[in-house]
């Protein structure tokens, strides 16, 4: 019996509308229809961030931008074109059968060379398989579970991008997907025709990943199917990069229901490690180690990396911004767009380590324009950032002082506050007490009131310039002052009312509070803690 899942046509891309019901639908009617669908929703944020690149790979083979106004054509009729689509599909349908004996798509044709094969659980980097954390789901390698062609489909296309590193197999040990290495920024519209005219920018040889031209093809165009490699090789433009095959994948469905529960997986091809052009990610500036993308944080939220993901690009930064959000400020000068729109944002990445997912972080943050180029107002927020840090330093300070005195006042103790065997166990206690989640965990939704805000909040400086924030950043300090304050009494009320506890806590808790005061006030004066 010969299966036949044609990507094109078959509901595999889950979709919302703007009255909150919801939809598979094929490619063609995704891109056909982009202009009605809100946006494209899954449980895994980098199944949703995979399947923006391959929608976006499609457009770009299909409508060229290669300046502002080409991309103000687009955008002004509101929607994609459903002909020029249709007649790119039609050309290229046979390449999208995910099951195709010839050429499946996002994979290759069975490998005889290997002789298990693995649960197609494996392709859910996010999932318990193996000796994977459940991130997302409580499917297990013991208990495999069938999975449809629509979910197959969306975690070929995911795990190609998100596949882990570390592991034997042919030509080479399992190296990382691209898209382990950093996490990935995507511009948000009113509807998914906005999201992706968004985000597709200026294509050329040259921009935004250097290429050859008529060589730089997404993967299922490529003839003949490249091979795989061995070392590290980098791609031959920008479509060749949003399609990069890191495995070679072969799923194994069962011919009588098109169920898959299997798959065969291969090292396919590693990309260079000093390749750092992905127009959606972040990236770190050192003069030792050149250029490297920005990773999650496991201990840090990732509105506190605004700086990165928003300074303007300078020679001497030490970030480079996303190059996205340097088109939506070409967009903006342009005129394409109104100036004062608010956009939102979507920030999606993984962490890893020893080829293991640890964490998966998603976040949705407001965008007013004018951040990306009025340096006072961006400025003043990233003035705001380093002030939440600071006050979580006092309150980390003050609080480790609480630990060192617990310790020493504890029976049979007879150690000072500053003995080593005292710092460490005070740093013990100080780990599981965790202050600094309890504090910022309250400022995600003031700090995104904050953003939205602080651009309107202007006054005239005096000196015919503008100073922001006159308003807003006495009530963010407010907010700071509060959050720290119930981080310190949640911690100490929980210790207990033994007299020690409570003489640590009544030496502290004075001085934490009138450097907290001093920090926080309109001055904002510093005051560390002894």
């Amino acid at each position: 019996m010969t299966l036949n899942f044609n990507l094109v046509d078959e509901p595999w891309i889950p979709c919302i509308f703007p009255d909150g019901s919801k939809a598979h639908l094929g490619l063609l009617d995704v891109l056909g229809r982009a202009h009605e669908i809100k946006e494209i929703y899954d449980p895994s944020p980098l199944v949703v961030m995979a399947l923006h690149r391959l929608l976006l790979t499609i457009l770009h083979r299909n409508f060229l931008v290669s300046n502002p106004g080409d991309w103000k054509i687009i955008w002004q009729q509101g929607c994609w074109d459903v002909q020029i689509l249709s007649g790119y599909f039609d050309r290229w349908r046979h390449r999208f059968n995910l099951f195709d004996r010839v050429r499946p798509f996002y994979q290759v044709h069975q490998m005889a060379e290997v002789r298990e094969p693995l649960s197609v659980q494996k392709l859910v980097e996010e999932a318990a398989s193996g000796n994977n954390p459940t991130l997302f789901d409580h499917s297990c390698k013991n208990a495999p579970t069938p999975v449809t062609a629509g979910f197959a489909a969306r975690y070929v296309v995911t795990y190609q991008s998100f596949a882990l590193g570390g592991g034997v197999s042919q030509p080479e040990n399992f190296t990382h997907a691209p898209l382990v290495r950093g996490y990935s920024v995507l511009v948000l519209g009113d509807n998914l025709f906005e999201t992706l005219a968004f985000n597709i920018l200026v294509y050329t040889r040259e921009r935004p990943v250097p290429g050859k031209g008529k060589d730089d093809l997404p993967i299922w165009e490529q003839e003949p199917q490249p091979q795989p490699t061995k070392g590290p090789i980098k791609p031959k433009g920008y479509l060749d990069y949003l399609t990069w095959q890191s495995r070679r994948i072969c799923l194994l469905p069962d011919p009588r229901t098109g169920q898959v529960i299997d798959c065969q997986i291969l090292q396919n091809r590693r990309l260079a490690d000093d390749f750092c052009e992905d127009p959606f990610m972040a990236y770190n500036r050192d003069e030792k180690r050149g250029i490297f993308p920005r990773k999650i944080d496991q201990d840090k939220a990732l509105w506190r990396d605004c700086q990165a993901l928003l300074e303007m690009p300078e020679a001497s930064s030490a970030f480079l911004r996303p190059e996205i959000f340097n088109w939506i400020a070409r967009l903006r000068n342009f005129q394409a767009i109104d100036p004062n729109r608010v956009l939102f944002f979507a920030v999606a990445g993984l962490g890893a380590d020893r080829a293991k997912v640890f964490l998966w972080r998603h976040e949705r943050l407001p965008l007013p324009l004018a951040y990306l180029e009025d340096k006072d107002l961006l400025s003043k927020l990233q003035g705001a950032i380093v002030l939440a840090e600071d006050v979580a330093w006092i309150l980390r300070r003050f609080l480790q002082n609480v630990a060192r005195l617990l310790v020493s006042l504890g029976e049979g103790n007879s150690m000072g506050p500053d003995s080593k065997a005292v710092r460490q166990a005070a740093d013990n206690l100080l780990k599981n007490w965790a202050p600094a989640r309890l504090y910022f965990s309250q400022l995600e939704t003031p700090f995104r009131r904050l953003m939205l805000a602080l651009p309107g909040d202007q006054a005239d400086d005096g000196e015919g310039g503008i100073d922001y924030g006159g308003n807003e950043l006495p009530k963010w300090k407010k907010v700071l002052r509060q959050a720290a304050k119930g981080a310190f009494m949640i911690v100490t009320s929980g210790l207990g009312g033994e007299v020690r506890i409570l003489k640590a806590v009544a030496q502290v808790e004075d001085r934490f509070l009138t450097a907290l005061a001093a920090k926080t006030s309109a001055g904002g004066e510093d005051e560390t803690p002894a």
